[in-house]
């Protein structure tokens, strides 16, 4: 059986549920309800009883403490910062459609086998003359049903050719 969670009076809480902070003024010295340590939280709506499993320690800010001197530096196009959170974003980067082609040509070298090479660069290039005309799409399903086999390698062009595809 998992350890039960009691703070100490004083410290600092989040409420898990609805997402609150608090502090702890009142802690039960022995499990009750649910086998659970119940704590009185003073929280900005009031006070209230919580179960231990419903808190979370919220540490001291390492700005309140004499040493913190901490830099943080990004780099990069598409450089983000994710706390406590996963990332579900979608970057698309523009660059010229002259560019994204040879970049596909050039990742379609790395295919060992010269026969599915040699007709996925032609696809490439049948997009590329195809591109802003109506048969785009014919074109973009040809490539598709081509490289199939070779998604890892063609998977970080796609938003620009659904893109391609929209306009």
């Amino acid at each position: 059986m998992p350890q039960k969670k009691r703070f100490a009076v004083g410290a600092h809480v989040m409420v898990v549920n609805p997402g609150m902070l608090g502090v702890v003024t009142q802690a039960d010295d022995e499990p009750t309800i649910f086998w659970e340590y119940w704590h009185t939280i003073k929280t900005e709506h009031g006070e209230g009883r919580e179960p231990g499993s419903n808190l979370e320690l919220v540490p001291t800010p390492m700005t309140n403490s004499p040493q913190s001197s901490h830099s943080i530096h990004l780099h990069g196009d598409h450089s983000r910062v994710n706390v406590n959170s996963i990332d579900n974003s979608t970057t698309v980067t523009s660059e010229s459609n002259t560019v994204l082609f040879a970049r596909m040509r050039e990742q379609a070298s790395a295919i060992d086998n010269e026969i599915e090479r040699e007709d996925i660069v032609a696809r490439v290039v049948a997009l590329e003359k195809a591109h802003g005309s109506s048969g785009f799409f014919q074109a973009y399903q040809n490539f598709i049903e081509s490289a199939a086999n070779h998604m890892t390698l063609f998977a970080p062009f796609l938003p620009a050719l659904a893109h391609m595809l929209q306009s």
